[in-house]
């Protein structure tokens, strides 16, 4: 019997409400949180538990046939992988956000050469570049709303819930780059030689959502 890997957050806002999804449609881990690869109680599928960000390059590359990320996540990579189902979690969206007190409406009235934090460079340089702004994009690992305070930055991309953060933070949202949730996504080559078992799964998962 053919086995098969879905890669799942180890950390995160999308953690549990993807274990909980996976319990639901009997694919319970059979070990500890300390324990990356584990088996399940459906005989022959493990869960792997990764950085949400690394899902989608183990599943690009084989390494796990399916995963649970978010779609920020898996458009950020740029990574060829069939995106199975829509999933009712982790919904967010990417946004543009400035100091509160800036001028500023529009994402397309940053002034040339404006500096953007972000920890979605790929997004944010393809976003301006579409809208015709030059911008110089700074890549930071976490912390992004600080950054107009401090200087480093005349404003960020970053996602937001509920605004709340941002608020919190001095900032206000201008304009949306894009909408998220979680996705199940799928290696292409496992599509296609563990067909049968991809589609139980996913029709679980769909079931259970």
């Amino acid at each position: 019997m053919k086995s098969l890997i879905i890669a799942v957050p180890n950390k995160g806002r999308l953690m549990q409400p993807a274990r909980d999804l996976l319990d639901h449609a009997g694919l319970k881990r059979l070990k500890d949180d300390r324990v990356y690869l584990s088996n399940t109680t459906s005989a022959g599928v493990q869960i792997l538990m990764v950085r949400a960000t690394d899902i989608p390059v183990y599943v690009y590359h084989g390494i796990a046939d399916l995963g649970i990320t978010g779609r920020d996540i898996v458009a950020e990579t740029g990574l060829e992988v069939y995106e199975l189902a829509d999933l009712p979690f982790g919904n967010c969206n990417l946004v543009v956000a400035v100091k509160r007190e800036s001028a500023y409406k529009l994402p397309t009235e940053l002034a040339s050469g404006s500096k953007i934090a972000t920890e979605f460079p790929n997004l944010t340089r393809q976003y301006f570049t579409d809208n015709g702004v030059q911008v110089e994009v700074i890549t930071l690992r976490g912390a992004v709303e600080i950054a107009p305070i401090l200087g480093l930055a005349d404003a960020i991309t970053d996602l937001s819930v509920t605004g709340k953060t941002l608020e919190k933070n001095g900032l206000r949202p201008i304009g949306r780059i894009m909408e998220s949730t979680a996705r199940l996504i799928c290696n292409k080559v496992s599509y296609k030689t563990k067909y049968d078992m991809i589609k139980k799964i996913e029709e679980g998962l769909k079931g259970c959502s």
